[in-house]
């Protein structure tokens, strides 16, 4: 049960932020362009968190694909902690909504691929 709420809310985070980038909502392309990263590359990212999320729901039913998707999140999140820190100089308290989804990744796949090993 308590893995389904943690998925859920994985879900609905990292959907809001693909929604965010593949719609280009001002404020998230002006954070885009202190990472130096090209616009196009938000897309790809923003495509990515979609199918992720859609995953991460449909993994409700299939421990496989919501551990696979809890990788896909894992990824993206480094990815995310990289950006705030060293491509944009900010601050370690902006990487805090990705360190916690990067937490709650991992904790996905372990209790989706428990037994599996």
């Amino acid at each position: 049960m308590i893995t389904t709420v943690i998925q859920v809310i994985l879900a609905v985070f990292i959907l809001t932020g693909g929604v965010i980038k593949l719609l280009r909502i001002p404020f998230q392309v002006e954070h885009w362009q202190h990472y130096q990263y090209p616009l196009w590359f938000m897309s790809v990212i923003g495509f990515l968190e979609l199918i992720g999320g859609i995953a991460m729901i449909l993994g409700a039913s299939n421990r496989y694909l919501a551990a696979g998707a809890g990788v896909l999140f894992v990824i993206l999140m480094l990815g995310a902690i990289h950006a705030h820190i060293f491509r944009a100089n900010q601050s370690v308290v902006t990487i805090i909504p990705a360190l916690v989804c990067f937490i709650l990744s991992i904790i996905v796949i372990l209790r989706n691929l428990k037994g599996f090993f």
